[in-house]
């Protein structure tokens, strides 16, 4: 009989280490955007849960013509990236501010590229200066979202923006 008990405490001692593992999982999802100390603005507040920008209806007004229009006449050419696609991915809060600005580059292969500090810092300031966010909204709260700009590159040119 001790060794059942012993045998059914360990299996109950497992199954919570693993309870714990799968809510720290769940809570730490693939995607979401970590707090980067150096990077990111310390002012810059967010609530509750982060909705992808699809779940809350984010979206800028002008809609992707807009922000077509924005990179299409403020970005010279490109000398770090030729074919391929840079990622734009960050956070717009309750309050329509932005921040947790994260690029994911890669090349027409599918390799994984780093963007030159400058050519970064210039996509920062065009993203920067959008303004126009409609605030995601759920159960008509205004919630933060996250969105994603991508940028189609030909010969070092961005030629489209999805």
């Amino acid at each position: 009989m001790k060794k059942l008990n012993r045998a059914l405490f360990i299996s109950f001692l497992i199954c919570i280490a693993l309870l714990i593992f799968i809510i720290f999982s769940i809570a730490n999802e693939i995607g979401d955007i970590s707090v980067n100390k150096k990077t990111d603005n310390p002012d810059f507040h967010t609530k509750g849960i982060t909705y992808q920008y699809y779940q809350a209806n984010t979206k800028y007004k002008g809609e992707r013509k807009a922000i077509r229009d924005s990179f299409m006449t403020k970005i010279p050419k490109l000398t770090t990236i030729h074919n391929g696609w840079i990622i734009i991915r960050f956070l717009i809060n309750y309050e329509g501010a932005t921040d947790r600005f994260r690029f994911f580059c890669i090349d027409e292969n599918y390799q994984n590229i780093k963007l030159d500090n400058q050519e970064e810092k210039d996509l920062l300031k065009i993203v920067h200066s959008l303004h126009n966010w409609e605030i995601g909204k759920v159960n008509e709260k205004k919630v933060d979202s996250y969105y994603q700009i991508t940028c189609k590159i030909e010969n070092g040119k961005i030629i489209d923006i999805f």
